[in-house]
């Protein structure tokens, strides 16, 4: 199966004036902690970039060299739909492996795959302020829990490229335009999971004293 990774944001929310997938956490790039995850599981990667996108693509001739890594470029923005249209034309496989390039998880994609049905990952969000809960007419406090009885998607998808192709538009948004035309499994990925999508999440993520073996490997 192939791989999308959804990387051409702007690293605006972090304040850098980079691509949002050069941006370094734990002493790496958002892109290389997916990509060190993804290559031994995925038989071709396609990056689907925008800003800055020759920084990218000069990045990873300089560290991935030899991975079969392919770049897809929008002239202008696409929206996450005609992004994701447009990088399809590097891919072999019959499935495809789509994700956001700021959302690093550990998803059994040997699980997901065998599925058989498009499916959206799914994960238990972390509210991010206190959780106020009254006791006997007093306030209790529960400091940004995770929810568990909700789930939201952790943005990363397995879909099917033949289908894919008859919805996808040219410009605009898979997640409004094309999601509500597909019938989704659900699956619950109970594991890790962080967004890097601004300054926060990057404080949170070096904070965190639990990740998977591959995010701090050398």
């Amino acid at each position: 199966m192939d791989a999308i990774i959804l990387a051409g944001g702007r690293g605006t929310r972090m304040n850098k004036d980079m691509p949002k997938i050069l941006v370094s956490a734990r002493n790496k790039t958002i892109l290389s902690h997916q990509l060190n995850y993804l290559l031994p599981k995925v038989d071709n990667t396609v990056l689907a970039l925008g800003h800055r996108a020759e920084e990218v693509t000069n990045y990873i001739k300089e560290n991935y060299p030899s991975a079969s890594i392919l770049s897809s470029i929008e002239k202008e923005p696409l929206g996450t739909g005609g992004a994701i249209k447009l990088a399809l034309n590097h891919v072999k496989s019959d499935k495809v492996l789509i994700l956001n390039g700021d959302d690093l998880t550990d998803i059994d994609l040997n699980s997901v795959s065998q599925i058989g049905e498009d499916t959206i990952c799914v994960a238990r969000p972390r509210l991010p302020f206190g959780l106020v809960r009254e006791k006997d007419g007093y306030a209790t406090f529960d400091e940004k829990p995770v929810l568990e009885n909700e789930w939201v998607s952790c943005g990363w998808y397995v879909l099917d490229c033949a289908t894919l192709r008859q919805h996808l538009p040219d410009k605009g948004s898979i997640e409004y335009e094309v999601f509500p035309k597909l019938k989704l499994r659900v699956h619950k990925h109970s594991g890790f999971w962080q967004t890097l999508n601004s300054e926060k999440d990057i404080q949170q993520f070096e904070e965190r004293t639990q990740v998977p073996s591959h995010i701090d490997e050398k």
